[in-house]
């Protein structure tokens, strides 16, 4: 019996011996719990780490996984002898880490439970008017992290993806922003209806944070040798029947809606329009959860990495310093500290050479601008005004032209295969715009 026992022991230890031989090395590094990417309590250990582990053994490499909560995971990934932690958005890397390439692309996307029947056609009442989860340890990627800071009185923090469902389920939040998968897979282990999805970001790469150290610049290299292929690729595009766009709510718009309707009429393509602020339309395009806006101005948009610029322009536009009349007005106003002037984020940030002293009121909701200023709640503002917009402000105002800008239609990236034909659409029906606009007409 004994000498059974011990020729058993020595097949076992001699099979542990073998399967190690396997591996040349060790990979440490640190995850979470957000299955089914990453997850303890996956056989494989989540799918994300399982790709990984699957690719590395391919060049005889072990990978070791230690799950954490996504702080603590961050942490423990600085100590010596481990590579980094996955997986995590670029966005996500603190100092002395680098992104390796990407391993994976993940959704992102505001979610919803199946039973919400409120209508999601209208994102900017969306984001204001209902709570929006978000998981508070995430460093969300650049785009999105800043279309939740502009709504962030809507915003209610959660410690992890599973708290997120949780208070999605339980009705004390509305809504969420985070990876479908995520909240298909604890739906499923619930028996619960998979959530839908409300609208999508563009998609972001999954990465490794590496210590940037010498003893992980070859492991980094080979990251990159192994992981190529796996780099957002272009798909094959699929032309939308429909277009979400935003547009600026001010006087003398609606020659610009009703231009962009036909251009997209003439491309059989329907388009539905709404109302945003000014710069939280900008970011909502940006981060490619609508499609388009109406009409910007050119120099504003070329620092967005993900919106086109379509020509050929739409006009001409004007910035304007407007003053109540019974008080001075020429461009010295900009430059008296004592001054409050009301104006929106991109309006000064055109005005970078001037050399702003005077203290700006932000306002992103430009009729109300005009608004404050005839009641006298502001006594300065900057604004934007077409050409013949100038005469009819100086009926109620003073009026300082302090630079022209061309004016454009703009949409996203992920729809760049229209620009042809969106511009050509433009150049046909560019002479109804300037007439119009020509004589006067109006909202």
């Amino acid at each position: 019996m004994l000498t059974r026992f011990y020729y058993f022991m020595v097949l076992v230890f001699s099979s542990l011996a073998a399967a190690d031989s396997t591996y040349q090395e060790t990979w440490k590094i640190t995850s979470l719990e957000a299955p089914p990417y990453a997850s303890s309590k996956m056989e494989n250990g989540g799918d994300a780490i399982a790709l990984l582990r699957d690719t590395l053994a391919k060049k005889s490499i072990n990978l070791e996984v230690e799950y954490l909560p996504w702080q603590d995971a961050i942490k423990k990934a600085q100590l010596t002898g481990y590579l980094g932690y996955y997986p995590a958005w670029p966005s996500e890397m603190i100092p002395g880490f680098i992104a390796s390439t990407t391993i994976l692309n993940s959704q992102l996307a505001v979610i919803t439970t199946q039973s919400n029947s409120q209508d999601f056609e209208n994102l900017e009442q969306l984001f204001n008017e209902n709570k929006v989860g978000v998981v508070e340890p995430y460093i969300y990627p650049g785009v999105v992290e800043k279309v939740i800071q502009s709504y962030a009185g809507s915003i209610v923090q959660t410690a992890n993806d599973e708290e997120l469902f949780h208070l999605m389920q339980t009705k004390q939040i509305n809504f969420a922003i985070t990876a479908p998968k995520v909240l298909n897979y604890f739906a499923e282990q619930q028996n619960l209806p998979e959530p839908k999805i409300v609208t999508q970001f563009t998609d972001s790469p999954l990465v490794i944070g590496i210590r940037n150290d010498p003893e992980n610049r070859a492991k980094i290299a080979l990251l990159n040798d192994l992981f190529t292929g796996a780099k957002l690729s272009a798909t094959n595009y699929s032309r939308p029947k429909k277009l979400l766009l935003t547009y600026i709510d001010i006087p003398r718009v609606a020659p610009f809606k009703a231009l962009m309707s036909d251009v997209y009429n003439d491309l059989n393509i329907k388009v539905q329009m709404q109302a945003t602020p000014s710069r939280r339309g900008v970011l909502l395009l940006n981060a490619g959860i609508v499609d388009g806006d109406i009409v910007r101005s050119q120099s504003n948009m070329r620092k967005f990495e993900n919106i086109i610029v379509v020509e050929p322009s739409l006009g001409v536009i004007n910035l304007v310093l407007l003053c109540r009349k019974s008080l001075p007005c020429d461009r010295d106003n900009l430059y008296n500290p004592n001054n409050l002037i009301m104006s929106s984020i991109g309006d000064i940030e055109m005005l970078n050479e001037f050399d702003i002293k005077a203290e700006i009121i932000h306002n992103e909701d430009l009729s109300h601008t005009l608004t404050m200023l005839k009641k006298g709640r502001v006594d300065y503002a900057l604004y934007p005004a077409l050409n013949n917009d100038i005469t009819t402000f100086k009926k109620d105002f003073s009026v300082v032209v302090l630079r022209q800008m061309a004016i454009n239609t703009v949409i996203h990236k992920k729809h760049a295969p229209l620009v042809d034909e969106i511009s050509k659409a433009i150049s046909a029906r560019l002479p109804e715009l300037t007439q119009q606009i020509n004589n006067g007409s109006k909202d």
